[in-house]
């Protein structure tokens, strides 16, 4: 395990040592992600970052707060909804437009989906898009800033190391959907496609990290839907109250694990390649699941689910339907 204590002399350590970089978040606008973007402003000097979010109202209090914690730097805020691929890319159209290279590229957007499958208008169950389908699309429309880098890095915030096996006659879950399905498979899927991305680019680092249980407020925002019977909305009450109890007892304060995903975004610890991290920051190792989808190609596999659902989803988007 690294110790909070040597993650915390780390970034001290190494603040101002990266001058000018260019970053770019999605998921940043609270819990983890917040956190992250927090510390990422203190560390870089005279650096630019990209805040994909939904509200510039809402965001405003944020960005006064981070602007003062380092008057070096600049928070330049991008309205996109990021369930849809095609705000991801008018976002990154407009990233495209102002800058040359990206350096960092971190996604942490979140949802817990209980109260049972929601679609976008683009026709991709939220949940499954946010974790996996944007993040990727994300991934695919920066690759040309990012290989302007001379060390590009990629870190997605999800449940690495934590891959299980795959329906694998219904990746896409259009069939067999489920809360526990769609963690399974947007992990596993993540993992095996930075893999792939690894492949096919040497000189950049992908992680896929795993933050553990961290005192966020996201199950207390859960709220059930306007049709719910008075069971659901009992047990969903039930649900946040224990989670709740789990967090206070045994979850990471917020503020260390942004400071642990700051450090993953910087050390040299993990450079090029594919990598899957604990919510200790240690590397793990076994490969689980992961080796029979290697041995059976699967990386490959994903990948080609994956830019099928990219072509179907915006060429219907580009026709002005909605699935």
């Amino acid at each position: 395990m690294v110790k909070a204590t040597t993650i915390r002399q780390y970034n001290d350590y190494d603040k101002g040592r990266d001058v000018g970089l260019i970053c770019v978040f999605a998921g940043a606008t609270s819990g983890i992600g917040a956190s992250t973007l927090e510390k990422m402003v203190q560390k870089l000097q005279k650096s630019t970052f990209y805040v994909l979010g939904r509200s510039a109202h809402r965001f405003a209090d944020q960005r006064a707060k981070l602007e003062n914690l380092n008057l070096s730097c600049k928070v330049v805020f991008i309205q996109a909804e990021v369930s849809l691929l095609s705000d991801i890319d008018a976002a990154c159209k407009q990233i495209n437009s102002f800058e040359q290279r990206v350096d960092y590229l971190y996604m942490s957007p979140g949802l817990i989906p209980l109260n049972g499958p929601q679609y976008t208008k683009e026709g991709l169950e939220t949940c499954f898009s946010i974790s996996y389908y944007a993040r990727i699309r994300l991934v695919c429309k920066l690759m040309p800033l990012l290989r302007q880098s001379p060390r590009p890095r990629v870190l997605s915030v999800l449940n690495g190391g934590r891959e299980k096996a795959l329906h694998e006659q219904d990746i896409g879950l259009e069939q067999r959907w489920s809360p526990i399905a769609v963690v399974n498979h947007t992990t596993t899927m993540t993992s095996l496609a930075f893999e792939h991305l690894a492949e096919e680019n040497k000189q950049f680092a992908f992680l896929h990290s795993y933050p553990g249980l961290v005192r966020t407020d996201i199950f207390a925002r859960l709220t059930p839907p306007e049709s719910s019977g008075i069971v659901w909305r009992a047990t969903l009450a039930a649900i946040r109250g224990i989670v709740a109890v789990v967090m206070l007892c045994v979850g990471m304060e917020v503020e260390e694990c942004g400071e642990r995903q700051a450090f993953l975004l910087t050390t040299d610890r993990y450079g090029p390649g594919a990598w899957r991290i604990n919510s200790s920051s240690e590397q793990v190792f076994a490969p689980g699941v992961l080796k029979r989808y290697r041995e059976g190609s699967w990386s490959e596999r994903i990948w080609d689910h994956t830019m099928g659902v990219f072509d179907t989803v915006l060429a219907i988007e580009n026709d002005g339907v909605s699935r």
